[in-house]
This record gives C-alpha cells, sequence and structure tokens, in this order.
C-alpha cells in the first residue's frame, strides 16, 4: 500500500468523522420535560390545580376537541382561561391517562401526539388522540394549544389496563 495515497484519504476520513452534528444538544432533557408537563397537565386535571395548571400553559391558549354526533361534528373551543376557570368549580373527578406518546422537537417548538382514554367520576367517558402543542419561552416549555378527538366508542383497550385509582384514593 502507498502511504502518499493512504495519508490523504485517512486525513479526509478524519475530517468526515469529526465534522459537529446539529442536533439540540438538549433533544433529551426537553423530550424529558415536555412529557412530564403532559402528564402534570393531567395531574392538575384531576386534583383541580390551578396554579399548577396555569404554570404549564400559555394565558392565551386554546384547545379544540371534536366529537362525531349523528347530525355532524360537534366542535368544542376553549382558551386556557377558561380551562382554569372551570377546573376549580368542577365537580366531577377526572383522571386522563396516556401512552406511547410520539415527541417531535425542532428548536423551540414541540408537539406531542398520545392516545388517551378518560375517566369521570371512575366511570370511562372517551378515548381519542391528545395533540399538545409546545413552545420553548424564557421562562421555559409552555403549552400553547391542545386538540383532541372524544371516541366514546370503538376504543382498543388501553396498555395501561383499568383505571386503578381515584381522586379520593390520591394522597392530599
Amino acid at each position: 500500500m502507498n502511504v502518499v495515497k493512504t495519508i490523504p484519504v485517512l486525513l479526509w476520513i478524519a475530517f468526515l468523522t469529526l465534522q459537529p452534528v446539529n442536533l439540540p444538544a438538549q433533544e433529551p432533557a426537553d423530550r424529558e420535560i415536555i412529557l412530564n408537563m403532559v402528564q402534570s397537565f393531567f395531574d392538575g386535571m384531576e386534583t383541580r390545580d390551578v396554579a399548577l395548571s396555569k404554570d404549564l400553559l400559555m394565558p392565551d391558549g386554546q384547545y379544540y376537541g371534536y366529537r362525531q354526533e349523528e347530525d355532524g361534528v360537534q366542535v368544542i373551543r376553549r382558551s386556557h382561561a377558561e380551562h382554569l376557570d372551570g377546573l376549580a368549580t368542577r365537580e366531577s373527578e377526572l383522571v386522563e391517562r396516556f401512552w406511547d406518546p410520539t415527541v417531535l422537537l425542532h428548536d423551540r417548538m414541540a408537539v406531542v401526539w398520545t392516545p388517551y382514554d378518560l375517566y369521570a367520576d371512575g366511570e370511562f367517558v372517551h378515548c381519542g388522540i391528545d395533540s399538545f402543542s409546545f413552545i420553548k419561552t424564557n421562562d421555559g416549555w409552555k403549552i400553547t394549544g391542545i386538540v383532541f378527538s372524544m371516541e366514546p366508542d370503538g376504543c382498543e383497550e388501553s396498555p395501561l389496563g383499568p383505571l386503578a385509582r381515584t381522586i379520593h384514593e390520591l394522597p392530599r
């Protein structure tokens, strides 16, 4: 093997392998933060914790849900402020669970797409897909909006199994 020809090839290989990779350094940490925020959002719903929920949400955000009815699609829209107002006064006990989330991250934006099921007062209400949108502000990640389907029928069995606890069983 000719050493004169080998050296440029080795230098070229070294150059290619030493190039910086343009992946965000915080992506694994951000992914974990975002998934914890989704869980915290559901925890805040379950425990009616307005302060926790307010910390997670952009003040001017919106959420939309839809359900297929016999006469067409019913769409609900609430602002984050309306959600927080209703949270403190809601009488039913809600438990929402999610699994198998897909997280997409780019710079200061993220999306979580995940199946979920919802229980009110321990009874199954519906399942569906939740889509959370996030933006990373100077104060950290915030939920900018949520879109979700409400599917009362045809739900696959949750991999989480049956609902194991209700608000009454939570430590206070």
